[in-house]
């Protein structure tokens, strides 16, 4: 399993060079608004632009109301039979908010938000 820990945040640059400056490294991807870092023991650090919350979940997500704050925190999972653990997260009890579909970078994926209110994300390379 190789796990992404995603983080969303508001000043995209500041954020970006903090870890930069913070683990002595440059990211692995860095595109606009997005940029991962590899870290040790195979994980991966990815921060991103809130503005990207619309992009994956629609307007509706990141207007709703009776949340208390939008989440901040993506735990991304590549592991096989990734939609059998995103079925198994909504039996426990997370909302699910993307179906497992094809992604415009290369996985397959689904998406809910468990209790805690943390983004998780199932997903697996697309063969």
């Amino acid at each position: 399993m190789k796990t992404y820990f995603i983080i969303y945040v508001d000043d995209y640059d500041k954020t970006k060079l903090f870890y930069e400056l913070l683990f002595n490294i440059t990211p692995v991807i860095d595109e606009p608004n997005m940029c991962e870092y590899q870290l040790p023991d195979d994980l991966t650090l990815g921060i991103m632009h809130t503005s990207s919350l619309t992009k994956l979940f629609g307007e509706e997500f990141v207007e709703q109301k009776d949340r208390k704050a939008l989440p901040n925190v993506e735990l991304y999972f590549n592991i096989e039979n990734a939609e059998d653990f995103h079925k198994r997260a909504v039996q426990l009890g997370a909302t699910e908010l993307r179906e497992f579909a094809e992604m415009d970078w290369g996985d397959k994926a689904a998406y809910s938000l468990n209790h805690d209110g943390h983004i998780l994300a199932f997903a697996e390379k697309v063969k």
